[in-house]
């Protein structure tokens, strides 16, 4: 029975499919069993190591201390690339426009009244609601 327990172990083993406590027992009752497994066994006793009560929290520090420093070069990164930007937008993108003169928008206003069909006839009284320097408001008597 003994010996049948330890060969399903040593395949369970095998496969990966074995707990802690089973892996434990199996390594302890290998040197008795004589079988293939218990040059393992001893392998694994002698190479057993231990690991440090604080690894865990000197893992994570050390985890969060590499996430710190690529945020850190992101934001500096990112930072330099939006003044670039700033700087090249501001000094070299757009010269200023030229003002264009009453005449010149007189000329490019009936430029664009004239591609439209339906607009009044020159000979048609128009009475002025509200003007400013955008925009003119009227009406028309037919």
């Amino acid at each position: 029975m003994k010996e049948s327990k330890m060969e399903s172990l040593r395949k369970a083993y095998q496969e990966g499919n074995t707990t802690l406590n089973e892996e434990h027992y199996l390594f302890n009752k290998a040197e008795n069993s004589g079988s293939s497994l218990e040059a393992w066994s001893a392998f694994v006793r002698n190479n057993k190591s231990i690991s440090p009560k604080d690894f865990n929290d000197r893992l994570w520090e050390s985890f969060q201390a590499k996430r710190s420093r690529k945020r850190k070069k992101a934001v500096v990164l990112v930072s330099a690339a939006a003044s670039v930007l700033l700087f090249v937008t501001l000094f070299m993108g757009n010269p200023g426009q030229r003002e264009l003169s009453y005449s010149e928008k007189e000329a490019l206003l009936n430029q664009a009244l004239d591609m439209f069909p339906n607009t009044p006839q020159k000979g048609m009284e128009r009475n002025i609601i509200y003007e400013n320097e955008m925009i003119i408001l009227y009406t028309t008597s037919d």
